[in-house]
């Protein structure tokens, strides 16, 4: 049997008109400025790279998003970072811009061009620019899938993913130096994003995963229960509708639908940071966090621990992180308002904003998490905290 499989991965990707009508995932407010772009090329470059290229299996393709309207230079840094991934590589531009006419992204038309052979099934996942993938999900996935036809169980579509995550609060203190890590979430109810996958019999159902909510994912296909939201009652329709036009199959539920990867695969990685929309993950889960202190302290999945130390100065983001809390928390609607404010009040007293500026120098931990990138003593803890103020007036030049 034959899967093509693609990880797809949005860069600073604005869609006001597709996954709004679905109402699925918004990106409509991120906005193209130079230093949010370069963030997220080296939040890219030191995680999901990794992620995509330490992959067990290489039977994938890498499919980045871009906004068509990003710079040139841009573009062309991304595909020289993406030429290191050792995978096959596709950049995909995109506009969702109102008016204009692009194939939508809830379907796999715009992906078929990439399908070297006609498959039996198509398999879409999704890995956010600053998040990684474990190192065995692709081969799990691949095994999952291969294993269900073995035993002709395997449904004519169904998700996939991962309900163990592990969290990295990327804002670098010098308690801190490399960040928080909250522990491993196992059992969640819903798969994480990161890995949130959609498995398609190709052609009768011509479904992308990019236009679904992974929050959703066990509702999708529940049908006892009312439909979560329109996102999930648009997507059950499509389904249902497929299902009826091969001849009235029955629509996968339960179990059959919902496969969890994570005993198979390991824990993704999803990051918290300055940047980040869902600014109140860098104040949850404070009891279950523990000091960074290198790849030891992220088993499942790869960092590119040489990227982190030479971008180090960019994840000093308490400034940022204090500005917006007071922007953005504040401002939320209804029973949101108290839970912003108790984030906001103990994130001001995590992060208290410091007249000195962002570790420059030393580095982060090497591969086996203890032996520091330079000769400290102390893993490399005392240079990066030594040398924020040299860091801090080179980047105010």
């Amino acid at each position: 049997m034959k899967i093509a499989h693609f990880v797809l991965t949005r860069l600073r990707i604005r869609d006001e008109r597709m996954f709004g009508r679905l109402d699925g995932p918004q990106f409509g407010a991120i906005p193209l400025t130079s230093r949010t772009v370069d963030f997220r090329l080296k939040l890219l470059e030191t995680v999901c790279l990794p992620g995509i290229r330490s992959q067990t299996s290489r039977d994938f393709t890498w499919v980045l998003l871009v906004d068509r309207a990003l710079d040139a230079g841009v573009k062309h840094r991304l595909r020289t970072l993406a030429g290191g991934a050792k995978v096959r590589v596709h950049l995909h531009e995109y506009s969702g811009r109102a008016g204009a006419s692009v194939p939508p992204l809830e379907r796999l038309g715009w992906l078929e061009p990439l399908m070297a052979e006609r498959p039996d099934y198509v398999l879409t996942t999704v890995a956010d620019d600053d998040d990684a993938l474990p190192r065995r999900f692709v081969e799990a996935a691949r095994s999952r899938v291969l294993d269900l036809a073995r035993r002709g169980a395997l449904p004519p579509f169904g998700l996939l993913g991962t309900r163990q995550v592990m969290e990295w609060d990327m804002v670098f203190t010098p308690r801190a130096p490399l960040g928080w890590a909250k522990a491993p979430v196992d059992g969640l109810f819903f798969p994480a994003s990161c890995g949130f996958s959609l498995l398609c019999r190709w052609p009768d159902y011509d479904f992308s995963v990019l236009g679904m909510r992974h929050k959703h994912a066990a509702n999708y296909f529940d049908f006892r229960t009312p439909a979560a939201s329109r996102n999930a009652a648009i997507y059950r329709r499509w389904f249902v509708e497929a299902a009826r036009a091969e001849g009235g199959r029955r629509v996968p539920s339960g179990e059959d639908a919902l496969h969890d990867l994570g005993p198979a695969a390991g824990a993704a990685l999803q990051t918290n940071h300055g940047a980040n929309l869902q600014l109140w993950r860098l104040g949850e889960g404070r009891s279950k966090r523990r000091r960074v202190l290198g790849a030891g302290t992220f088993p499942d999945v790869a960092v590119d621990w040489d990227a982190l130390r030479r971008h180090a100065a960019d994840f000093r983001w308490w400034r940022t992180v204090s500005r917006r809390l007071v922007r953005g928390l504040y401002g939320f609607k209804g029973r949101n308002v108290l839970r912003a404010r108790r984030v906001a009040d103990g994130m001001r007293l995590r992060l208290r904003p410091s007249r000195s500026g962002p570790p420059g120098g030393g580095g982060p931990p090497g591969p086996s998490g203890h032996a520091p990138f330079t000769g400290t003593r102390d893993g490399g803890t005392a240079a990066l905290v030594r040398n924020r103020g040299k860091a801090d007036r080179s980047n105010s030049r």
